[in-house]
């Protein structure tokens, strides 16, 4: 607004602004004050005035003499403020009111809490009317403060209005004494920066009135001008130094002009056009190279003369002989035009040719190799599935021997077929033990073999945790207590419900028990239900033993099928070593994982994670 305005008009303007800005906060400071002070005067005044009224008609309250009441509240009629005013009994309901009959308009039907607030421009509130500590009613109150703000405000925009004329004037006074103290420098300098303009002379100077801040600046002006010119001289210098430089550069150096002419050509640049620099110089690109227009290296060195742009480029230059070779160049925006700087990478390219020439041919051996491994792989799975095709088809075989050998045995064992001695009992009980054994083993196998087919079928559903785990402590308490090892659980006392195959959760349970049934010479082994944890939406499960544990070095392989860790005993725990493998190919199939933190010596916690079930909708 006052950009083009002269300095001794912006002094005035500003001084006259920055007055009427300070009189302004001033004034909004006195008028918030004000208005602040009136509130709480009028709360006080309120409070008060109902204190009171409260006090001269306890009475009339007490002895429910309405008329007494409301004569009481009818003196509030000298106090123009007061719009309206009310008593209310102990039950809350209205007993008197002011102005009379106006018991449904201006009051309400009921009290509220005690306290007076603003709203708007009425201050409201409730007073307790109390004899005795026993309060008998309510008295309510509601004051116009509108009238007085508007009193006071008129009131104090006057006197506001007066105090802006005389700041205003004592500011204009001041600030046309003051400008000429200002201005005088000003332009006097203002007037030397014209003259070094228009004749573009450094060595003037300007003159310095006195030691303010206009002064230092006239100093500073005068030290700028002599560092100008110090450096004007040793620009001249430097560029003579450069062209020097620039002529014994080993990249080619070229200076173009607006017009497309050669400004500047060292020697190496020559060489690489395959001219002499004499011949280059003052005469346009398309007369030294014809048709050099039309090549898209000329399109990128004219969008960088008209766009004052740099730019990064390799290009292939043809010579006139029909041989070509190739250059980095490096184009940025120059006074004269646009400065090139070349440099000869025509031996490099002739390399990457060759190196690409030898990628592509990897590549092909690469993709050959590539397609043979797939072959050899998708062969490798044909033969996985046919080898575990035919461990499915010769367990089945052999399960049903088997059952015959443990049937027939078990029959023997019961003496139904006749009386047996000791040693016949002994070798029987030998062989039903040993034929059991293998059709674990063979149950295994066929586990293993389903899951590597993809043909076990699960029947994922709700499964109440307790439930199971109940099952697997019956069905191995006896091998525990064989061992004199305490089997246990620790399980909420309430349901705990997972999403899987009750048939095989019970199958991982069992595994993870039988082995620490197995490793664990003296404690106890513990199976471990948590509740639902609210982030992952997991129920874990823990089997934890007191047995040997787990070396650090042999964690890595516990979980591989018939993979048997070593204990450190002098005898080898019976097992197929699928157990472990079993049970974690199950848990990944229900959805879910299995982890293991072991201290040899000291004992395992092998820990089952698995997708909590849906909550049951409320009946």
């Amino acid at each position: 607004m006052l950009r083009n305005v002269p300095i001794r008009r912006k002094v005035v303007a500003s001084i006259l602004l920055t007055s009427v800005v300070i009189t302004l906060l001033l004034q909004g400071v006195f008028f918030v004050y004000d208005y602040l002070q009136l509130r709480q005067g009028t709360l006080r005044q309120t409070s008060t005035l109902g204190t009171i009224v409260a006090t001269n008609a306890t009475a009339a309250l007490a002895f429910q003499n309405k008329p007494d009441a409301e004569e009481i509240l009818g003196a509030l009629k000298a106090n123009e403020r007061i719009a309206a005013a009310a008593i209310y009994d102990q039950q809350g309901e209205i007993f008197a009111t002011y102005p009379a009959g106006t018991a449904s308009k201006l009051v309400p039907q009921h009290p509220s809490d005690d306290g007076y607030v603003f709203a708007g421009s009425h201050l409201v509130g409730f007073q307790a009317m109390a004899e005795r500590d026993r309060r008998l009613g309510t008295l309510y109150m509601d004051f116009d403060i509108g009238k007085v703000l508007r009193e006071r405000f008129w009131s104090s925009a006057r006197i506001a209005l007066l105090m802006t004329g005389v700041a205003l004037l004592v500011a204009y006074l001041l600030s046309r004494a003051l400008q000429r103290q200002i201005s005088r420098p000003l332009l006097d300098l203002a007037g030397t920066v014209a003259d070094i303009t228009a004749r573009e002379d450094f060595s003037l100077r300007a003159k310095p009135h006195g030691k303010d801040e206009i002064g230092q600046l006239t100093v500073g002006f005068n030290a700028m001008l002599a560092g100008i010119e110090a450096r004007e001289a040793a620009l001249r210098e430097s560029e003579a130094r450069f062209r020097g430089t620039l002529d014994r550069m080993l990249e080619g150096c070229q200076i173009i002009d607006y017009d497309w002419r050669y400004v500047y050509v060292n020697d190496t640049a020559a060489a690489q056009g395959r001219k002499r620099a004499e011949k280059l110089l003052g005469r346009t690109m398309q007369e030294c190279f014809p048709g050099i227009d039309k090549t898209t290296l000329f399109a990128e060195l004219r969008h960088c003369m008209e766009h004052r742009t740099g730019a990064h480029v390799e290009n292939e230059f043809a010579y006139g002989d029909g041989t070509s070779g190739w250059f980095e160049l490096s184009i940025q925006p120059a006074v004269e035009g646009i400065f090139v700087l070349s440099l000869d990478i025509s031996a490099r390219k002739r390399i990457e040719k060759a190196l690409l020439d030898a990628k592509i041919d990897l590549e092909h051996k690469v993709a050959e190799r590539t397609a043979e491994l797939i072959i050899a792989k998708e062969q490798a799975e044909s033969s996985d599935r046919m080898k575990s095709e035919f461990l499915a088809t010769m367990s089945h075989e052999l399960r049903t021997p088997l059952n015959a050998i443990i049937g027939f045995t078990g029959t023997m064992l019961m003496k139904l077929p006749g009386p047996l001695n000791a040693e016949q009992e002994k070798q029987l009980r030998t062989v039903q033990l040993s034929a059991k054994h293998l059709l674990s083993l063979i149950n295994d196998l066929l586990d293993v073999a389903k899951i590597e087919s993809g043909k076990l079928e699960l029947s994922v559903e709700p499964v109440a945790c307790q439930r199971v785990i109940d099952e697997v402590l019956n069905a191995l308490r006896p091998a525990a207590t064989a061992k004199g090892l305490l089997l246990q659980a620790d399980v909420p006392a309430f349901d705990v419900a997972v999403l899987a195959d009750r048939r095989s959760l019970s199958q991982i349970l069992i595994n993870l028990s039988n082995n620490a049934i197995k490793f664990t010479e003296q404690g106890s082994i513990t199976i471990e239900l948590h509740d639902v944890d609210a982030r992952s939406n997991m129920v874990q499960i823990s089997v934890i033993d007191t047995g040997v544990g787990i070396k650090d070095e042999d964690l890595g392989r516990l979980f591989q099928s018939f993979a048997q860790i070593e204990t450190g005993s002098k005898r080898r725990i019976e097992g197929t070593g699928l157990g472990l493998y079993l049970s974690r190919k199950l848990v990944e199939l229900l959805g879910g994982r299995i982890a293991v933190h072991s201290v040899h010596g000291r004992g395992s916690r092998f820990s089952v994670y698995l997708p909590a079930a849906p909550a049951a909708p409320p009946a």
